[in-house]
């Protein structure tokens, strides 16, 4: 393997390891009332997944059909054992909350439309307990359209003009119509990608060029995220993404500042790459850790899960709970439940990076 390849590898793991981290953090405090921090998380959090997504995409690597079928096999899979331990989780309070004779308002859309939400597969509205699920879907998706579209046109100004095509129609029904299975997500992500996939030889270029132009290109880059305020806050998986042409300013200069400083830094991002490591687990069952802590801080504390939500010193210990209790719940998913991974095998934990 080449140094290239090598420190790449490093890196993307560790954007991994900066998005999941910053999703788990947005998880935290409310996001009915967003603070000027979240707006500046969410305005690029999740496009940064995608990008990411598309420094590794191997067009013609296999027949669709196999392809298709190992996406779904990590992909659907997962989604489909994690939305369903999202609804146990909520009928089991909904029954708590009945018996004790309490209202609970999280409760209010009853039993059939969270489960009905599921085969849907769109976030909003109580369709999806396990929230941050509705992301495997909407990869799925823009990866196999990604896949497909850059397998059989070859010319990369047609690859972009499609690209750029099915985005505009994504963003014309943002906010307008709810499509099953994450689909305006899907279609707004496909530039993100894109621009992953055809960017990526660049993206290995800067890594060896002169620091200090990349240091001044990261300070300015994050100076631009810092105006993402004028977009408002943007829920990506709902299709509320604000004006396009200010999402996709904030959203790429966010992500290119987070993988040009972990670029720089590529000699202590170790720890961030092992966390990227486990990023699709942390995503699959860190909300159901967050919510288990909230409701239990909320019995004993005898306050609503909203007043938790908009107190920063409780949600600093729902954080730091959360956290440490995330850790073993990985641990028992890579090593005793790989199924629902869509694993056949328990793979050994992986290690941490070293460059």
């Amino acid at each position: 393997m080449s140094g290239t390849t090598a420190n790449r590898s490093i890196w993307i793991d560790a954007a991994k390891g900066v998005g999941i981290l910053l999703i788990f953090l947005g998880h935290i405090w409310s996001t009915v009332t967003p603070s000027s921090i979240y707006v500046w998380i969410y305005a690029f959090h999740v496009p940064l997944f995608f990008f990411v997504s598309g420094l590794t995409l191997k067009p013609g690597a296999g027949p669709l059909g196999a392809v298709a079928g190992k996406k779904f096999r990590t992909l659907v899979v997962p989604y489909l054992w994690y939305a369903l331990l999202g609804y146990a989780f909520y009928t089991a309070g909904y029954f708590l909350a009945q018996h004790q004779g309490i209202r609970v308002e999280q409760f209010d859309y009853g039993l059939w439309p969270p489960l009905a939400g599921i085969f849907f597969g769109t976030i909003g509205e109580g369709r999806l307990i396990n929230g941050p699920v509705w992301f495997l879907m909407a990869l799925f998706w823009t990866f196999l359209i990604g896949y497909l579209v850059n397998t059989l046109i070859r010319q990369p100004v047609m690859q972009w003009l499609v690209i750029l095509a099915l985005t505009a129609l994504g963003l014309a029904l943002a906010e307008k119509v709810t499509l099953p299975f994450s689909g305006v997500a899907a279609l707004i992500a496909l530039v993100f990608l894109q621009a992953g996939y055809s960017l990526r030889s660049q993206i290995d270029r800067l890594a060896s060029s002169t620091p200090g132009p990349r240091w001044v290109i990261a300070v300015a880059l994050f100076v631009v995220t810092l105006f993402s305020q004028v977009n408002g806050f943007v829920r990506f998986g709902e299709g509320i993404v604000g004006h396009p042409l200010w999402l996709m300013l904030f959203a790429f200069a966010g992500l290119l500042f987070v993988i040009l400083v972990l670029q720089l830094l590529e000699s202590r991002v170790g720890w961030l790459a092992f966390v990227g490591r486990y990023s699709l687990e942390i995503m699959l069952i860190h909300m159901l850790v967050i919510k288990s802590v909230k409701v239990l801080m909320s019995g004993m504390l005898k306050l609503s899960i909203t007043q938790i939500d908009n107190d920063l010193g409780l949600g600093l210990v729902v954080l730091l709970v959360s956290s440490v209790l995330v850790v073993p719940a990985v641990w028992v998913m890579v090593r005793y439940l790989p199924f629902t991974l869509g694993k056949s095998a328990s793979p050994a934990m992986r290690g941490p990076v070293t460059s």
